[in-house]
């Protein structure tokens, strides 16, 4: 499969919203999503190239993050839910770190629902570490709360 990360713009975003209304039990709005490209954040799409040029070349993933001083911050990372588990999540999450390690950025933080064991794995093998709970963080759709585990990964120690 013939792959390419692109960043996100306006335009993918009806595309985005697709798979971000399939795949999360409180899905981001679609203002969640052009905030962030407003505000200069991180966003890319993970493509499939077409092998036939009248064709758009299929959204398969996407990610948001928010860079911040010497942390970059995963908001959201997505795999469209019939490309799941083929080893797109870790391509994406290679890429994100390549880039933050070029950036020089010092770590990366994310949170994920504490029952989302397959993000938890996928995290972990990425050397992320649980470093706090936030209680009640996500919402469910019974109108209770699920909370996030906060995980890190450093990638460079501070300099003194």
């Amino acid at each position: 499969m013939d792959l390419r990360l692109l960043p996100m713009a306006l335009r993918d975003l009806t595309e985005v919203m697709g798979i971000e209304q399939q795949s999360h039990v409180s899905p981001w709005t679609l203002g969640n999503f052009t905030d962030s490209l407003e505000a200069g954040y991180w966003a890319y799409c993970l493509r499939q190239l077409s092998v036939d040029d009248e064709k758009p070349d299929p959204l398969l993933g996407y990610c948001v993050l928010m860079p911040a001083l010497d942390e970059l911050q995963l908001l959201n990372i997505t795999v469209h839910p019939s490309f799941k588990r083929q080893g797109l999540a870790k391509k994406i999450m290679k890429v994100i770190e390549d880039a933050a390690q070029a950036k020089s950025f010092q770590d990366i933080l994310l949170e994920v629902r504490v029952s989302n064991a397959p993000a938890i794995a996928l995290y972990e093998s990425f050397a992320y570490q649980e470093i706090g709970i936030r209680k009640d963080y996500y919402p469910l759709k019974d109108g209770g709360r699920e909370d996030a585990k906060v995980m890190k990964k450093v990638l460079h120690a501070p300099s003194n």
